[in-house]
């Protein structure tokens, strides 16, 4: 039997009545979730990439409880992942209402869900806008993978580890420890159905340690890496549409026009 869910990614929630770069990232979010409310079959759950605000303030992440409560009477859970934009603290403190965070270390975890077990990796390095994960990290995955899950496991993280691009855009977009992602995939091609990521603002997939590796466009706006040297901004929100059966995952991108 099949199962569907939705990947999101790269948000860029800002508090209401503010605009980035002349875009509303909570009306593109709203068109990229009446879209998903359209479908035929209601998603098991919906899985964020990472970048959920701007600027990590918590205005920002007053903004993504508002729209977790909107969500909540989906019955669909939604499990969220931080990117270079977000800010450990202040989403632990907002989000997930912890009153101290002396220590805010990555905000990594694992759900499963029908059988399948989601496992998401927090590859922020604070200040910075690529991503790593570290060996701690790597150590808690491979553990993770070790425990029969029987769907498999799905791994989600904000910084992909391959990119459809010109090389000179590698630096700032892909995770460093990618080659070493990769061999611990390797090392468990029948436990691990797929890689998703976010950050790149495009759609992507790539063969990745005997699996499937994709990024999700962007629900704010999408980025054309080849118009130029430097990458341009495309109008529109999108997200990843996906499916586990038994021959593997099916990863479909929908894109959605501004004012749709």
């Amino acid at each position: 039997m099949s199962m569907i869910f939705v990947h999101l990614s790269d948000l860029h929630l800002v508090p209401p009545g503010r605009l980035l770069t002349g875009v509303d990232p909570l009306r593109q979010l709203r068109s990229v979730l009446a879209r998903i409310a359209r479908l035929a079959v209601a998603p098991a759950f919906i899985v964020v990439s990472g970048d959920l605000t701007e600027d990590g303030s918590a205005a920002g992440y007053a903004v993504v409880n508002e729209v977790l409560g909107e969500l909540a009477g989906t019955g669909a859970p939604v499990l969220l992942a931080l990117g270079n934009h977000d800010d450990r603290t202040t989403f632990r403190r907002v989000v997930l209402g912890e009153a101290r965070c002396d220590d805010p270390g990555p905000y990594c975890y694992s759900r499963l869900i029908d059988g399948l077990r989601v496992i998401v990796l927090d590859s922020t390095i604070p200040g910075e806008a690529g991503g790593a994960l570290g060996a701690a990290q790597l150590a808690w995955l491979e553990g993770e993978l070790q425990v029969p899950a029987p769907r498999g496991n799905l791994i989600v993280l904000h910084h992909p580890c391959r990119l459809a691009g010109p090389v000179h855009h590698y630096p700032a977009f892909i995770l460093r420890e990618a080659a070493a992602l990769e061999a611990l995939v390797a090392r468990h091609p029948e436990r691990v159905v797929g890689v998703l990521a976010g950050h790149t603002h495009q759609a992507n997939s790539a063969p990745f340690g005997g699996t499937l590796h994709a990024t999700a466009p962007a629900v704010l706006r999408q980025l054309d890496y080849f118009a130029g040297p430097a990458y341009t901004t495309v109008p529109g929100a999108g997200f990843n549409l996906c499916q586990l059966d038994d021959r593997g995952l099916l990863v479909c991108p929908v894109l959605i026009e501004d004012g749709e």
